[in-house]
């Protein structure tokens, strides 16, 4: 919980900058951006302590202000200049000309991997479609309004007391993502109003906590008259957790109601995640500004230096991972490091260049560490007494028999499974909100996991039934996390960006592997695709380091870029991918409407999706496209795309897809590596498993959908007698002649003898000769060849129905 001093400095430094949106908008009368915007502030709250914080930020305004040496405008004024420090870095070769008031927020992409780009974000608030970089954008001259209008509108609704300080947080990540923290025409503007606030507010807290600890509360010596000293004391921890054991908990399961259960898991853990990391926040006395990234089974968290977090992280974690030893035994395992650091290191202002890299480095390993030596030797004699089921039985599900089985709807079912089937149904609806709960309540709900050991239960609920628990019986709520949704005003509420797009039956139920099947074009099939980012780790770490300019070679290397970086990585995967989906613009077989696919999981940075296997195919083409687009080709991905009857099981879909998507990112070719996706599976040769269709991503929608698959399709289209049996007969002789050199020979008989008829329309003779002569031409090439073989297997499925499969 946060205490007042915590409280204070968060909530200051989330809105010490607010100003700047006051002047931006035409609002403001010419005088400071800080004291516009502690004028502004009054109209909410009239708390001093939270208006001097937005007053006195500037060490200009501090000399003349006659403020208490315990005021806390000193620490949001120290957190503000670290912030700074950390961001704001001086554009190369060029010189300071001053504040551009029309300047708009540069990509964070445009400094990664050592590029120099040039694009800008237009202002404005975050909503589902997708806000794209560009060059050459141009902001509306109405926009600054209409933000300052939304958020007043917002703010209006939020009381200032700490449980409200999520609702706080969220709507300033809702309107100041998009517009610069500075718009210093001297200084590089990646980094948003938003992030370098939630930042600011972060370290804020941390310093109030760590010098409260020492009784050092005479802030104006320790953080102003020394401001270079405190600097270089490690007063933050970089803190990092990891979840081992995702993998085998989501995909094996079994195929009845697969799809469900695959959802279910995979949400599960989410929400488990984010619950660890809002019980070590709670615990540590900071808020979610000091959460800097969640997804994948990762989060990063910064906390204060004190003895109290180091002695609450370590018995936290005892208690969690106690826990998810008696409830799901060996199966979940969690892991954790922390690393003590200064201002300077997060700032990359050390004598050691790499300082800042080695934060990272040093919780990684504690991490990699900790796999190794999960058990006590108390957690083993645990294992050793769990008991199996006296009649032998085993979960139809996960196929656990020690824990107690019940029947349900006519299987065996564990308590877990069965938990997992009930708030399946919850997760497609719509205001249906997730309650964590301090009593387990009648029906459906979930374990997790508090810092404290005690038990807590996760319950869907609609969002009025909430606000009704909230006024009859508040202290039976820990938090409420939402889908998609601001709860703005909602006290302890929680937005969680959630990739969650689910194709629905007419009955509003989410669709079956086999209806998906049946949605298909051609054969029945349903598709899975799994993709994730191309280096990513190493993109964290060191992808703003400038290998070609020594001087400067660590210059952007900051918390602020990296944490900019992931919030921008999740809002695409977590939020963006599902306006994706709905709105599709590429399509192999020419549909239209939203796609009939679902998402299984879509997190900070990888994505796993089923669905009719044309329509999986189509999005995976959209999200490259997006991605592109949405990084300005800074990063890639690399994917696995497969086929499948609807009753293969679930766990051999994804561990063959996993494997092509490793087949993908093991791609070389000319001019680069990774970035390629390989479809289909592998097949045998020469007593070794290749994959025969693996390319990269241009190479695929160039040469194997825009050139190939579109001659095949334009031929089919044309009309005449080319179907199955034709393309068939063709794909025979392209694969043997890789082996026999005559098979190209009769693919030239089999072209020249199945000319169109005289009396053809001229359509159809033109579309023929068109491509007879080019499939000739590509049979004669090893990589056209190659390319003409995955055409045609991909459109001969949309063309063969069951019978002839």
């Amino acid at each position: 919980m946060l205490n007042k001093a915590a409280y204070i400095t968060t909530v200051g430094g989330l809105l010490h900058d607010f100003g700047k949106v006051l002047h931006r908008s035409g609002a403001a009368d010419g005088r400071s951006h800080s004291i516009s915007g502690a004028d502004y502030i009054k109209g909410f709250t009239s708390d001093k302590d939270i208006i001097d914080c937005i007053r006195f930020h500037h060490r200009k305004e501090i000399d003349s202000a006659l403020l208490s040496d315990e005021s806390p405008a000193y620490i949001v004024y120290i957190a503000d200049h670290i912030s700074s420090g950390a961001d704001r870095k001086g554009i190369e070769g060029e010189a300071n000309t001053g504040y551009d008031q029309e300047r708009m927020l540069e990509s964070v992409y445009n400094l990664l991997s050592n590029r120099k780009g040039k694009a800008v974000y237009a202002p404005g608030m975050i909503k589902n479609t997708i806000n794209y970089p560009g060059e050459g954008i141009k902001a509306a001259a109405t926009e600054y309004p209409r933000l300052l209008s939304g958020f007043t509108d917002g703010l209006s609704d939020i009381c200032f007391e700490p449980e409200y300080i999520n609702s706080l947080l969220e709507l300033c990540e809702k309107y100041l993502s998009y517009i610069p923290a500075s718009t210093d025409s001297g200084q590089v503007c990646d980094i948003s109003l938003f992030d370098h606030s939630k930042i600011t507010a972060a370290l804020a807290s941390c310093i109030a906590l760590y010098l409260e600890e020492g009784n050092r509360l005479n802030y104006r010596k320790e953080l102003y008259e020394r401001e270079s000293d405190f600097c270089s004391e490690k007063a933050f921890c970089l803190f990092s957790v990891d979840i081992s054991g995702i993998q085998k908990f989501i995909y094996t399961i079994s195929s009845k109601g697969a799809l469900k259960g695959l959802r279910s898991r995979s949400f599960y853990l989410e929400i488990l995640l984010e619950n660890i990391a809002d019980e070590i926040l709670n615990a540590c006395g900071v808020s979610r500004s000091n959460l800097l990234y969640t997804g994948g089974g990762h989060a990063y968290l910064l906390l204060p230096n004190t003895g109290k977090v180091l002695t609450t992280v370590k018995e936290s974690f005892s208690n969690i991972n106690r826990r998810l030893l008696e409830k799901f035994e060996t199966e979940l395992y969690i892991a954790y490091g922390i690393k003590a650091c200064s201002a300077n290191e997060l700032m990359s202002r050390t004598g050691n260049p790499e300082s800042y890299v080695n934060l990272f480095r040093s919780v990684s390993s504690q991490i990699s560490a900790m796999k190794l030596r999960r058990y006590s030797a108390e957690d083993i004699r645990f294992l050793n007494s769990v008991g199996i089921d006296r009649e032998g039985r085993e979960c139809a599900v996960c196929g656990t028999s020690s824990v107690r089985l019940s029947e349900r709807n006519g299987s065996i079912m564990c308590g877990m499974c069965s938990s997992l089937s009930d708030i399946s149904g919850g997760l497609i609806k719509e205001n249906v909100v997730f309650a964590v709960l301090r009593e387990e309540p009648n029906n459906a709900c979930l374990p997790v996991f508090s810092a404290d050991g005690s038990s807590l239960y996760l319950k869907p609920m609609t969002a009025d039934a909430v606000r009704e628990m909230l006024r009859e019986a508040p202290e039976k709520v820990v938090r409420i996390y939402s889908k998609n949704a601001y709860s703005t005003g909602i006290p302890h509420s929680i937005k969680l960006w959630m990739g969650d797009y689910a194709a629905k039956s007419a009955e509003g139920a989410l669709k079956t592997f086999s209806e998906l099947a049946q949605d298909s074009q051609g054969i029945n099939r349903i598709a899975v695709l799994r993709a994730d980012v191309d280096n990513l780790g190493a993109a964290f770490v060191s992808g703003f380091m400038r290998e070609k300019d020594p001087e400067n070679k660590y210059k952007y290397m900051t918390i602020s870029r990296t944490t900019t970086l992931s919030r921008s990585l999740s809002l695409f995967f977590k939020y963006h991918i599902n306006y994706l989906m709905e709105n599709p613009e590429f399509s192999l077989t020419d549909k239209e409407g939203k796609r009939n696919v679902v998402i299984v999981y879509s997190g900070g940075d990888d994505l796993f999706i089923v669905g009719a296997w044309d329509e999986v195919f189509s999005a995976a083409v959209d999200i490259r496209r997006a991605f592109n687009r949405y990084t300005d080709r800074a990063l890639t991905l690399s994917a696995g795309l497969a086929v499948f009857d609807e009753k293969y099981p679930i766990s051999l879909m994804a561990e063959e897809t996993a494997e092509l998507e490793e087949r993908a990112k093991d791609n070389k070719y000319e001019g680069g590596s990774k970035n390629s996706v390989s479809l289909f599976g592998l097949e045998s040769e020469k007593g070794q498993l290749t994959d025969k269709h693996t390319y990269n991503w241009d190479t695929f929608e160039s040469k194997v959908i825009g050139e190939k698959y579109k001659a095949i399709k334009a031929l089919y289209e044309a009309g005449g007698d080319y179907g199955n049996t034709y393309f068939y007969n063709i794909l025979y002789f392209l694969r043997e002649s890789e082996n026999e050199k005559v098979n190209v020979a009769r693919l030239a008989y089999l072209l020249a003898r199945r000319e169109p008829d005289k009396k053809a329309a001229d359509k159809l003779k033109q579309a023929y000769s068109s491509f007879s002569a080019n499939v000739y031409k590509w049979a004669l090439a090893p990589e056209d060849r190659k390319q003409l073989i995955t055409a045609l297997i991909i459109f001969m499925c949309t063309l063969r129905d069951e019978k002839e499969d």
